[in-house]
Formats: structure tokens, sequence, C-alpha cells
């Protein structure tokens, strides 16, 4: 294969998850007896541009036009988003315009409008643009690319900031993607784009956020030339917690500002790690079957003292996770979610069914998995009750423990 960003064919394999299912493909009752389509999942590495990506990848209409992942159903999502808007306002110029492509249910931009400032989404998923829609958030249905900036631009866009939170790595044709931002970006504007770090996933063992929907993992030193490409540079840059470690990048056009200290510190970093290096993540799948071992010998001791063992979050990395170490039946009762739009589901693969968080009290549950481990905070704050009767959290990353 050819790199997707560099198109370079320096290509070595470091992590192969085998045959799974669609993380985000929830079933019906109805589908239970069907064979579910398996899909290979296989890591490579990018010896030109250091990027991590996928080997096979999955047409983006398979994953994204009916979509059950709402964003506004997790109060870290909402307050992270709120509070980089806040940061952002006192910068804007007079009738900014503000667009965010996989906007979502509007969790990001009803900040923006509270404040009377002009937006619009762009989100492929029918059933969720919808429902931005009737939040009151102007909402475009359609995937982003070239063609569409393009067509944005005719009818008289113009960005002031441009809003790309998780959704860089869902693309395939990565180019046109980010040529298509530079198109739709005004002369002084800036796009902030969110990605899961590499670094956090390689060194917490961040393995669940491998899924078929990632196409990419993304390091700075990968990101850099690909910006460069269309003349574009990364401007600045935080680390922030979110999904287990973020970037946080602040692109603008090539010609408007120089790069901070933070950027080329962070860019340092990374070389010296050796991210552009295989033996970088030689000990990375070691440890994921370490904790493979030591998960599973944990739930089967548990199981075989008689308690009664759930799992909260029936999320992507959750799928991937109880898929790879084969968590079924014969020790998970069942899944838990506090999005009404899963509940009455089964997880892909293991099949388990999906309830409210409710059941894990009703059901007198003694010890929940939890998969959204990346919100843990928020979850185990949320399940004070369930707590205070008992009920004990297994969070497996970044390191197993119970609490």
């Amino acid at each position: 294969m050819n790199c997707r960003s560099c198109k370079n064919n320096h290509i070595i394999s470091i992590l192969s998850l085998g045959e799974v299912p669609l993380a985000n493909r929830l079933l019906k009752s109805t589908q239970l007896k069907e064979k579910e389509p398996k899909y290979p999942l296989e890591l490579v590495l990018c010896t030109t541009c250091s990027l991590i990506q996928l080997k096979d990848t999955i047409p983006p209409s398979h994953l994204f036009d009916e979509y059950l992942y709402f964003s506004s159903h997790s109060d870290t999502m909402i307050q992270s988003a709120k509070t980089l808007v806040e940061k952002l306002i006192p910068t804007l110029p007079n009738n900014a315009m503000i667009i965010e492509v996989a906007s979502n249910d509007g969790y990001l931009l009803q900040h923006y409008i509270n404040r009377n400032i002009k937006v619009l989404g762009i989100e492929p998923a029918k059933n969720i643009a919808e429902h931005a829609i009737k939040r009151g958030i102007p909402t475009k249905c359609n995937y982003f690319n070239t063609q569409l900036a393009l067509e944005l631009i005719e009818t008289g866009f113009q960005a002031d900031v441009i809003h790309a939170n998780n959704v860089m790595a869902h693309v395939p044709d990565i180019n046109d993607f980010v040529f298509g931002l530079k198109q739709l970006l005004g002369s002084k504007g800036q796009i902030i784009i969110e990605v899961p770090y590499l670094i956090n996933l390689i060194s917490h063992g961040e393995f669940d956020t491998i899924y078929h929907e990632h196409v990419y993992y993304f390091s700075l030193l990968s990101l850099i030339p690909l910006f460069h490409r269309h003349g574009l540079i990364i401007a600045d840059v935080e680390e922030i917690p979110i999904h287990g470690g973020s970037l946080r990048l602040y692109i603008k056009h090539h010609t408007e500002t120089p790069s901070t200290n933070t950027v080329n510190d962070l860019l340092e970093k990374e070389k010296k790690n050796g991210v552009n290096r295989l033996d970088y993540y030689q000990d990375f799948s070691k440890r994921i079957l370490t904790l493979k071992e030591d998960l599973l010998s944990l739930l089967t001791l548990l199981k075989k003292q008689g308690k009664k063992i759930a799992a909260y979050g029936a999320s992507a990395k959750g799928s991937t996770l109880l898929n790879f170490f084969g968590i079924t039946h014969n020790l998970i009762d069942f899944v838990v979610d506090r999005s009404p739009i899963k509940q009455g589901y089964f997880m892909s693969g293991v099949h388990l069914p999906i309830y409210s968080p409710e059941h894990l009290i009703k059901e007198k549950i003694s010890y929940t998995l939890l998969l959204t481990w990346n919100f843990a905070e928020e979850i185990l704050n949320q399940q004070k009750n369930y707590r205070e009767q008992g009920g004990q959290f297994i969070i497996p990353i970044p390191m197993l423990q119970v609490v």
C-alpha cells in the first residue's frame, strides 16, 4: 500500500487485531442470528512521514450515514467545548462566521449561538443532523471535502474559525479534506482541530482506540508535513486530557504566523522518543496481551466467587476491548449506557444487551467494567448511588484497577 498522506510506499506493520466487527454497528434483536460481517484491523507505520494508519479501510458511508453517538450525552464534551468557545469569542472579528466539520448534535456550536454568533454545522449522519436542526443549529447534512468547501464559498461562506473535533482520523482521503479546509478558511482565520494523540495511545496502552472509524493515529511529526503540503501551518498546539489524551491544533495560512515554541518543543520530544521508528512500537502489543491476561483472570475469579458483573459504555472503544479480549456472556451479564439512543440494542460481535445505567442497581451488580474509561471521573460521579450501595468499577486503562 501507499501512505494516504505522503503517497510513499515505505510501510511497516506494527499491530494486527485480526478480523473484528464494526465497533459502532449496534445490533437489533432481529439481527442477532444473522451472520455479522467482520473486517481486518491492522495498524501500519509510514516510515517516510511517520503517519500511523489502518492498512484496510471501510467506506465512510458504511460507518457514518446513520450514527448513534451524540456528543451532548457527555458532560465532559460539552464543558470542554464551552470553555474553548469562551476563550475564542473575545478574539473574533465583528460578524464572525464559525463553521464546524462533523458538528454532531450541536454540542459545540450551541455556545456560539447563545452569544448570537453566526454558525454552520456540517454533519454527515442524517439522524444526528436532523436532531441538531431541531435544536436550532444550522446544519448541512453532508461529508466535508474540497468540493463541498468550494460550493460553500460560492454561496458566500468563508470561515473565521473552522472547528474539526475528532473527525480528521475518520477521513480516508486526508489530503482532499485538508485542502478543503484551506479553501474555506478566511485570510485571517484559524482552524482548530482536536485529534487523539498517538503518544498517549502508545504510552498508556490505549489499544481500544483502534477501530475501523479511526483510519489515522496522529503525532505532531506526521501532521506538520500534511498541513504544510496545503499551505497551512500549525501555529500552536495544546495537549488536552479529553479522550485519554488529545492534541488541540491551532492552524493558520502559512504566511500568517510562525509556529510557537510549544509546537517546536513537542516536535523535538516526539523525535527524541522515536515515533518515526519501529522500535517505539515493539512492546505495545506485548502490553496489550498482558492486560488481556490480567483482566480475564480478574473477571474469571470474580465470576467464580458468584459476583454479578456488567460493563458501562456501549462505545466503539468498548466494542474493540470486548471483541479482542473475547469477553462475552460467560463473564459479563450486560452493558449499560447513558444514551437512550443505544439502549435496547446489542453490542456488535459479543451480542451483550444494552440497558440504562439504572440496571446496575436494579440487578445488584457487584462489579462494572468501565469501557468508557476516558470519562471515568464523570461516570464515577454520576454513579455515586451505585457505588454507595457497594458497587465497584473495574477501570482497565491506562492501568487495571478496581475503585
